[in-house]
């Protein structure tokens, strides 16, 4: 028995609900405002939300994150009384089930309850094993977002575009969409377009016959023909050549494809995963990418989050990679030290989640035989940034400086600046939730959370 939760202010919406639910044998539960409705979804493992768009305290489609960041990740699904293209694509970049016009026939609630119901049936093993794509670290709101991004991909079977700077772990997220969807028994291929040979790259991408070309003593597959059947990941797609996009946007579309040399093309079904660094709309804008292939890939969109916006998965990535390190190089687990961790989050992170993992690795070779981790074991430039970053961030006067012994903990110090700056931004936007993660520059999802951590109210 699934449940199932209302959130619209029409009572006969809840009258039809109603009736549905109980024929179809789940549980039902309505609200009639968007406090409400957060009430009873807080309290209540609901596989469905149905969230109206107008209501009396809010807009729904503004609050789809909140609900999608839930314990039980329930599915979404937005209705409206003036439906348009603008409220449908807002929704399901989102990552909402779908979006639905009033007024609702029977036979549409029906169906869209079944379809929710059954693939969250066939979610279930996954959900009741370790619900994680595999190396995948992290409980921060902004990676809880990213893994809902991810399953939505997976779901969807449709071009996935991931967008993340140096380091973030494009890769590892390109080959969690390929797992979790329904071609994970089939090959996963990497090409890396920033390393194509100028002269090769339409053999590198649609393979060639025997005597293509001078030192072409056989024929060989390109990764388009290696990827059927299963998922093509092109990491720096932004550096594939504008002369190749035409071609390579025409096999997305027909699915065929070519052979430098052959007289006859081929076909390939595969799963297309993008990866890049750049700014792509930037570079359609200035000719150097192509604008209709930059839509095609764009069938869900994955921004990941750099380090330093993610602080909270700090510890957690570092000490897994300890624990890897020290199990890789059969060594004993270390103790850290506090001033190890303090630097740690002093820095900014510029290498993200790669140069991380090289840090952690060079300070457990640095420490050799000791039996403690301490910051001298990281490498210089990260000791020397962190510190010009503490300089930098200082409230404090020297005068005032209170002595060591009594020098706050850089967590407590840092919940109490938390705390305040929250504080001040809820002022600042006259406590309008909306306005105060746009000037914040976070997820209206991350800044509740920031409410209950501190336990303050809105």
């Amino acid at each position: 028995m699934a449940k199932i939760l209302l959130i619209d202010d029409e009572q006969m919406m809840h009258v039809l609900f109603a009736d549905v639910t109980a024929g179809l044998g789940h549980h039902f539960e309505a609200a009639e405002s968007l406090a409400e409705g957060w009430a009873k979804a807080e309290s209540g493992d609901h596989d469905v939300v149905f969230l109206d768009v107008l209501l009396p305290d809010g807009n729904g489609i503004e609050e789809l994150n909140r609900y999608k960041d839930l314990p039980g990740s329930p599915e979404v699904i937005v209705i409206t009384s003036h439906g348009d293209s603008t409220g449908a694509a807002t929704v399901l970049e989102q990552g909402g089930w779908e979006y639905l016009t009033k007024p609702l026939t029977v036979d549409k609630i029906e169906q869209s309850v079944r379809d929710v119901v059954t693939y969250r049936q066939h979610q279930a093993p996954a959900r009741s094993r370790e619900n994680r794509p595999s190396g995948i670290i992290g409980a921060s709101p902004l990676l809880m977002q990213c893994l809902a991004k991810i399953e939505d991909a997976a779901r969807m079977d449709v071009p996935t575009m991931i967008h993340g700077e140096t380091g973030t772990g494009k890769e590892l997220f390109a080959k969690a969409v390929h797992e979790r969807g329904n071609r994970a028994a089939r090959p996963f291929v990497t090409l890396d377009c920033a390393a194509l040979s100028p002269t090769l790259i339409g053999s590198q991408l649609f393979g060639h016959v025997r005597g293509a070309f001078t030192g072409a003593d056989r024929s060989r597959d390109g990764v388009i023909a290696q990827a059927h059947t299963g998922t093509l990941f092109m990491d720096e797609i932004g550096e594939l050549p504008l002369e190749m996009q035409a071609s390579f946007l025409r096999v997305l579309e027909t699915g065929r494809f070519r052979p430098v040399g052959s007289q006859s093309e081929r076909e390939s079904d595969f799963r297309l995963v993008a990866a890049t660094n750049k700014d792509l709309e930037e570079m359609a804008r200035l000719g150097l990418f192509r604008s209709d292939l930059l839509y095609r890939l764009r069938g869900v969109t994955v921004t990941l989050p750099p380090l330093r916006d993610r602080l909270e998965d700090l510890e957690l990535l570092a000490r897994h990679y300890f624990e890897a390190a020290c199990k890789e190089l059969g060594v004993a687990c270390k103790e850290i030290s506090d001033e190890f961790w303090a630097t740690l989050h002093a820095y900014p992170w510029p290498g993200n989640v790669r140069e991380l993992k090289h840090a952690v690795r060079r300070a457990l070779a640095a420490a050799q035989d000791g039996p403690m981790i301490y910051s001298r074991h990281l490498p210089t430039q990260v000791r020397i940034k962190a510190a010009q970053a503490g300089l930098n961030n200082t409230t404090m006067s020297p005068s005032v400086a209170p002595a060591v012994a009594v020098f706050p903990k850089l967590k407590d110090y840092r919940d109490k600046a938390e705390r305040e700056y929250v504080e001040m931004l809820l002022d600042r936007s006259e406590r309008n939730m909306k306005k105060a993660a746009e000037i914040a520059g976070v997820s209206r999802g991350y800044l509740y959370e920031l409410l209950k951590k501190h336990g303050m109210k809105r």
